[in-house]
């Protein structure tokens, strides 16, 4: 049967949660005045409701990632306080989590943001323009991809 005290205590659990971590993670602070940032530019300039959610959602992600990525540390601070390698993959796949979904949400703010924040395009300047600057983000994913493919690769043959 449905409680709702119990359902009131969850939530009270989570925002305790929250609170936790905007108090001691400098990261989810940081995350924290960056979102704020993009929901105020998201009231004053003229977005569609479709830039709206992908703005909201990325800034969810990102902070659902630090939560995790914290939850996590707590864990592993708990179960050790040695060094272990183990301890050491688990805290930095959790922080590349972060890392990861905090670049996606850079870059849906790019494509969102830069057109209404810069509205004076090369395209207007030239028709082949406007593609230049959007697609200089796929050599720039690919480089790093590669990058950290080689650091990986070189990695397991120091290893084996």
């Amino acid at each position: 049967m449905w409680n709702e005290n119990k359902l009131l205590k969850s939530f009270a659990y989570a925002i305790e949660g929250m609170t936790l971590a905007l108090t001691t993670q400098r990261n989810m602070r940081i995350h924290f005045v960056v979102a704020l940032g993009a929901m105020i530019l998201s009231l004053v300039l003229d977005l569609s409701k479709l830039e709206i959610v992908l703005v909201f959602f990325s800034i969810i992600a990102v902070v659902a990632a630090e939560l995790f990525n914290t939850a996590i540390e707590a864990v592993v601070d708990l179960a050790t306080s040695d060094y272990h390698p183990l301890a050491k993959i688990a805290k930095d796949v959790a922080a590349a989590a972060v890392l990861l979904t905090a670049v996606h949400a850079v870059i849906v703010g790019f494509f969102v943001f830069f057109d209404k924040l810069f509205p004076l395009r090369l395209r207007d300047l030239d028709d082949t323009g406007e593609m230049a600057v959007y697609v200089a983000f796929i050599p720039l994913g690919m480089l790093v991809l590669l990058l950290i493919s080689w650091r990986a690769y070189s990695r397991s043959k120091k290893q084996g």
